[in-house]
């Protein structure tokens, strides 16, 4: 199984490469991810925050796989805990080949893009730095990943 974690940002700090590459490798080969970035469009007085959203969009769009189960990473979508994403991690190892988590610009996705995705996830009510949600998204994985393989990472 592959999971593309798509985000927009290029300029990644040193301490977000560190935090991911702890966890990346750390994951099995079964359940491989891989961080792939597209730029954030430069803001300026003649392009509106709906074109940004809109141009972030398309780059996301082309880097992640159309033949993947796809799933954006937004504030108004579904809370799962620890034990949610295991389960659904279980599902996605034995029926989707390849999963693509998509994580938005400052300004977030359009009611467009949400619309075409499979699955609309909140990580949390709060409000956090898109680079570090990389680092919690790839750590829950991880934690996951533990949780399906009876590991004592998790502790509940």
């Amino acid at each position: 199984m592959q999971i593309n974690i798509v985000a927009v940002g290029e300029k990644t700090p040193g301490w977000v490469e560190e935090g991911l590459n702890q966890y990346l490798a750390r994951m099995p080969h079964e359940c491989k991810i891989k961080v792939i970035t597209v730029p954030t469009t430069r803001r300026a007085k003649n392009i509106s925050v709906s074109q940004a959203q809109r141009h972030e969009q398309d780059l996301l769009l082309k880097a992640g796989l159309k033949s993947s189960y796809s799933i954006a990473l937004d504030e108004s979508g579904v809370s799962w805990n620890t034990a949610k994403l295991a389960s659904n991690l279980k599902s996605w190892l034995q029926n989707s080949p390849v999963v693509t988590l998509y994580i938005g610009g400052p300004d977030g996705f359009t009611k467009d893009f949400l619309e075409q995705v499979d699955v609309i996830w909140s990580l949390s009510a709060l409000t956090m730095p898109h680079m570090l949600v990389r680092i919690i998204l790839v750590e829950q994985l991880y934690r996951a990943w533990t949780i399906l393989q009876g590991h004592p990472y998790h502790r509940e």
